[in-house]
């Protein structure tokens, strides 16, 4: 029996972030807090900074009119306790976490940093919790989201989100870095994540970036609803999995050149997808099963810094495993499976940034190969060949203007960003701004499920 699932089969392999991950993240959260709360979070010599606001993303009714996209809450807090250099024996200390609700009710928060750490010598530095490890520039500007975690409260700006273990860092004297990161603990990303009804079997989303499977699909002629089984994992089957890394350096007043390798889990859930066709009851029934994928992620960046001036050159390569973790042999699938691909990145930049003004230029390509036709069940790259122009200004103390302009000249992706801050006190700040997405007529891209995901905003926020 052929069953043709039209978009099925493409969306069903999207879900990255369905049940576990969303109650895995209640335990990130209080693992966080307790990190933080551990290390004596407030303190009279720590730096705290945050906000608290609000943002409607419709002065236009036109733009941005998707569920979840019209207006939102946010607020965000940092604090930040660094070592004194007297003082070799004195605790850091680090907490940032940021939330946002949207127009549908939906509460989505982020743990980016949250640990607890010192100098062991003057050489030797120790940390522990959750840490953005700063090893790839290429991953941290194009949002690949292989290293670290991403925020992902929109796709415009991901943001990143560390990975929680250990952290061991040596500085020698002619310098060289070495850095080591180990975990037992795994947690995915958090955001976007889906509403998964058991009793009813649907999947359903208020995130606007959540990439939503199909309700119905064609069988043998006819249009036939889609019952959804997703097979929740208990919290051990997940979280507990091992993470490790190395960095080997160099570093001196101008030049930082870093090589590294790791081996983790990827930052999101797969799924393994089995569909049968109820010829008595006319359904179709989809039977989800999430699954931890490892890969190798390795690579190496040479950045030069003088002054305000900075240019980067980078490269990274991911070899993800074929079969799922506790599996010793590739995962057969009764009719649908991830495909996974070996993924190869190669890019640079340079930029000055100071504090009247800033203007950068990014540039990626993908070196492995990648043929849509061929290959319909692995996920599209984010980026092919790609071209990222950015600018800033700062008109004295009171208003920032900034413009940011992604485009892959593969596929004809196009992001646009421009925003206006002004400053109406020392503690309230207006901002105004268009979010724009182009993709190509034919759909098919990474960006093409979120076409209509534009915004022309202006929101207020509280600085504190």
């Amino acid at each position: 029996m052929i069953i043709k699932l039209k978009t099925l089969d493409r969306l069903l392999i999207r879900l990255l972030k369905v049940g576990p991950v969303a109650r895995t993240s209640k335990y990130q959260f209080w693992l966080a807090c307790f990190l933080a709360s551990s290390g004596s979070l407030i303190a009279d010599d720590g730096l705290i900074n945050g906000y608290i606001g609000a943002q409607t993303n419709q002065l236009n009714r036109d733009v941005g009119d998707v569920p979840g996209n019209r207006f939102n809450g946010n607020l965000g807090f940092d604090f930040q306790k660094n070592r004194s250099d007297s003082q070799i024996n004195q605790i850091e200390r680090r907490f940032t976490a940021s939330a946002l609700m949207n127009d549908q009710s939906l509460l989505m928060y982020s743990v980016q940093e949250a640990y607890v750490g010192g100098h062991l010598t003057n050489k030797d530095t120790i940390r522990f919790g959750r840490q953005i490890l700063d090893w790839s520039t290429l991953d941290a500007t194009w949002g690949f989201g292989k290293l670290n975690n991403r925020r992902n409260f929109d796709f415009f700006e991901p943001g990143q989100e560390g990975l929680t273990g250990l952290n061991y860092e040596r500085k020698s004297a002619n310098g060289m870095r070495y850095k080591f990161f180990a975990s037992g603990l795994y947690i995915p990303e958090l955001n976007p994540a889906f509403d998964i009804n058991d009793n009813r079997g649907t999947i359903k989303s208020r995130h606007p970036w959540s990439d939503v499977p199909a309700s119905s699909a064609m069988a043998n002629g006819s249009t036939l609803p889609i019952n959804y089984d997703v097979n929740i994992p208990s919290y051990a089957r997940i979280v507990y999995r091992y993470s490790v890394g190395a960095n080997i350096g160099f570093e001196n007043k101008h030049w930082v050149f870093d090589n590294f390798i790791m081996r983790k889990p990827e930052n999101g859930l797969s799924t393994k997808v089995t569909v049968d066709v109820d010829t008595f009851q006319n359904i179709i029934n989809a039977k989800i099963v999430p699954q931890v994928y490892y890969h190798d992620i390795y690579g190496s960046t040479l950045k030069y810094r003088n002054e305000d001036i900075g240019m980067y050159v980078s490269a990274m390569a991911v070899r993800p495993n074929t079969f799922p973790d506790g599996s010793r042999q590739a995962t057969q699938y009764t009719d649908i499976k991830t495909e996974k691909r070996r993924e190869d990145y190669m890019g640079g930049g340079i930029s000055r940034i100071n504090s009247l003004y800033g203007y950068g230029f990014n540039y990626v390509a993908r070196l492995s190969p990648f043929d849509r036709q061929k290959e319909q069940l692995a996920l599209d790259p984010r980026w092919n060949q790609a071209l990222n122009f950015f600018g800033l200004y700062n008109f004295g103390s009171k208003l920032t203007v900034s413009a940011d302009l992604k485009f892959d000249m593969l596929t004809t992706d196009r992001l646009i960003m421009a925003r206006a801050f002004y400053n109406v006190t020392r503690n309230f700040l207006v901002n105004v701004g268009m979010n724009l997405i182009g993709t190509p007529e034919d759909g098919k891209s990474f960006w093409s499920p979120y076409t209509n995901n534009d915004s022309l905003y202006a929101g207020l926020r509280y600085i504190f």
